[in-house]
C-alpha cells in the first residue's frame, strides 16, 4: 500500500467521522510518545562499577595507534601542533624502567610470547628512545550516562620505533619493540 493511499484509507474510517479520526490520532500519538524501556542487558556484560557510578562498556577491547611525532610539515601547521605536547621519551623511559625492574613484562609484539631481557636490550643498542614516535593503546572504553563522564582504561601499550630511510630521510613505517600488559603489573 503506497504513502497516498494509506492517508486516503486513514481519513475514510469511522465514516469519515473527523471527531472518531481525532480520538484515534491522540491515542496513537500517546502511544508514541510513551518511553520504551531500556533493553535487558545482563548488568555483569554491560556495565563496569567505576567510581561508584554504572558506566556503560562502549569497547572491550580497542586497539589504536597514535603517532606522537611530527612527520608531516604542512602549511597550517595542525601536524606539529596535535603533538607539541607530547612527551613520547617520558612515557618510553617510564615503560623501559620498569621492564628492566621487573614490574612490567615485555612480550613479543607479532607473537604474544614473552620477551627475554637480553631481547629488550638488544632492541636498544639498535633504536633510541628518541626514535619512538608510534604508540598504539588496547583499552576498554566506558561511558556513564548518570555522570555523562567518558573513561577509558588502557590495558595494553606497544612501542613503535621509526623507520627512516636514509637515502631521502622520509619515514617508511614503524617498528614495534614490543608490548607490555599493565593489568599485569607488578
Amino acid at each position: 500500500m503506497s504513502f497516498v493511499s494509506m492517508l486516503v484509507a486513514s481519513a475514510c474510517t469511522n465514516g469519515g467521522n473527523p471527531a472518531a479520526n481525532s480520538t484515534a490520532d491522540t491515542t496513537a500519538k500517546a502511544e508514541v510518545e510513551k518511553e520504551l524501556p531500556p533493553p535487558s542487558i545482563p548488568a555483569s556484560e554491560t556495565f563496569y562499577d567505576f567510581d561508584s557510578t554504572k558506566a556503560l562498556v562502549i569497547a572491550n577491547p580497542i586497539s589504536y595507534d597514535v603517532t606522537t611525532k611530527c612527520y608531516v610539515h604542512d602549511d597550517d601547521g595542525w601536524d606539529e601542533e596535535r603533538v607539541a605536547n607530547t612527551n613520547t621519551v617520558a612515557i618510553a623511559n617510564a615503560i623501559f624502567q620498569a621492564v628492566y625492574k621487573g614490574r612490567l613484562t615485555p612480550y613479543d609484539y607479532f607473537t604474544e610470547q614473552q620477551m627475554p631481557i637480553d631481547s629488550v636490550k638488544a632492541i636498544e643498542k639498535m633504536f633510541t628512545r628518541k626514535q619512538i614516535g608510534k604508540i598504539m593503546f588496547t583499552e576498554k572504553w566506558y561511558f556513564s550516562e548518570a555522570t555523562l563522564t567518558f573513561t577509558k582504561k588502557v590495558e595494553q601499550v606497544t612501542l613503535g620505533y621509526e623507520l627512516i630511510d636514509k637515502t631521502d630521510g622520509e619515514l617508511r613505517g614503524f617498528k614495534p619493540a614490543f608490548l607490555v600488559k599493565l593489568n599485569e603489573a607488578k
